[in-house]
């Protein structure tokens, strides 16, 4: 079983100064200059990436053909397994998908993906009938003209047909007409936000139809506690955006992952600077300024001597509560009525980051669990992505054997 990657343009500088809170002078292409996630590592962190249509903009798209194919766009090793999709959710509220076959079919064979997966439409619980019957319909349909249109062109990408649904007799009805239209490798959608039950309800009415020689992905649930089940019933991918997002779109307790499965709150310490708008619960510059009556000089004094204090922890040159309490009253300036004393605690008497042998962690410290900005807060998730990797390859491994 194979754990796939999904890119969301996660690019960081490589050579930020996070002292100075500056890019590298050198960086004026962020394509060309920044890092994807797997190239700070030197071992793999998933087994494939997978790249959504609605990802790549017209601009991305020029400059994956000038690049030579998604491949060489992202620095990625030509052995690593590229699939791509439609991004359903983010047309979910449309009438039809915004995309013609022969446009996809095009866009995947151009652009050098390994899989292609077939145009469908989300379907939801909440719709009648007559609309999730609709949708199916499209779905389906699209799936027929899609694989008509690849052994018309000759294309040469292995094309993969999704099944959609909104409950287990659904989901095998169109499995049942992917295999009927000649698909072998097959995907399941619409499921991420489904519960274990769900999922698994239908996974057994699926699996006695597959035939042996059938691949079957599923789209955003590579979750753990899945895979002895996953592998069971005959699941050979998944992929999940949640090791990395969480890092920076997590609760206040899980955004910095532990091999040993523990998960800890990242520090907030936001960034003085002048307009800008509020984010995830804390205020920007211009409103804590007007809110709490603080000039300028003094809120970048305090965001300044927090994140003193944090480093000078780091290296055993300050004590935990001087830490904490700089950091809680910068924090709620911010906006941010939560308690948060229990959870930074946490963080800063158990100091993950200094357990952990990732580059990541080895190079930027206790950077790596302060949020705040880009460079740090997506350095945390390359880091729970290769967390999460390792976890889901011994579980796999494990479980394979059983």
């Amino acid at each position: 079983m194979k754990f796939y990657l999904p890119n969301f343009e996660d690019l960081v500088d490589p050579e930020y100064d996070f002292i100075n809170d500056r890019p590298s002078p050198n960086r004026r292409d962020r394509f060309a200059h920044d890092w994807y996630p797997h190239q700070f590592f030197d071992e793999p962190i998933f087994d494939g990436v997978l790249m959504s249509k609605t990802v790549v903009k017209s601009r991305v798209e020029t400059r994956i053909r000038e690049a030579g194919g998604v491949h060489a766009f992202m620095w990625l090793d030509p052995g690593v397994p590229v699939m791509g999709d439609c991004g359903a959710f983010s047309y979910r509220n449309e009438d039809k998908p915004p995309y013609e076959v022969d446009e996809i079919l095009d866009y995947y064979q151009s652009l050098g993906f390994n899989y292609g997966v077939s145009i469908d439409h989300l379907i939801f619980h909440k719709m009648s009938t007559a609309e999730r019957e609709r949708r199916l319909g499209i779905t389906l349909e699209n799936a027929q003209a899609f694989i008509t249109g690849y052994q018309a062109r000759g294309c040469t990408f292995i094309p993969v047909g999704i099944a959609q649904g909104w409950d287990a007799a659904s989901r095998r009805r169109a499995i049942e007409r992917l295999l009927e239209i000649g698909y072998r490798h097959l995907a399941l959608g619409g499921m991420a936000r489904g519960s274990n039950k769900e999922i698994l309800e239908t996974l057994e009415a699926i699996k006695p139809i597959l035939p042996p020689d059938v691949t079957l992905h599923i789209f955003g649930v590579a979750r753990l506690e899945l895979i002895p089940d996953f592998i069971r019933l005959g699941v050979t991918s998944a992929d999940s955006a949640a090791p990395l997002r969480r890092a920076f779109l997590g609760s206040n307790s899980d955004n910095y992952w532990t091999r040993d499965g523990q998960r800890y709150a990242a520090i907030r310490v936001p960034e003085v600077k002048k307009g800008g708008r509020k984010k995830r619960g804390v205020d920007s510059t211009d409103e804590v300024l007007q809110r709490n009556g603080v000039t300028l000089e003094n809120l970048k004094q305090m965001e300044q001597e927090a994140m003193r204090l944090l480093r000078a922890y780091d290296v055993g040159q300050a004590g935990l509560e001087e830490t904490l309490a700089a950091v809680l009253t910068y924090d709620r300036l911010h906006g941010d009525t939560r308690d948060l004393a229990d959870a930074y605690r946490r963080t800063l008497q158990d100091r993950p980051w200094k357990r952990c042998d990732c580059p990541i962690c080895r190079e930027i410290g206790i950077e790596v669990i302060i949020f705040r900005g880009n460079n740090r807060n997506r350095r945390r998730g390359f880091h729970n992505v290769k967390v999460f990797y390792e976890q889901f390859r011994e579980a796999v491994c494990k479980h394979s054997r059983e």
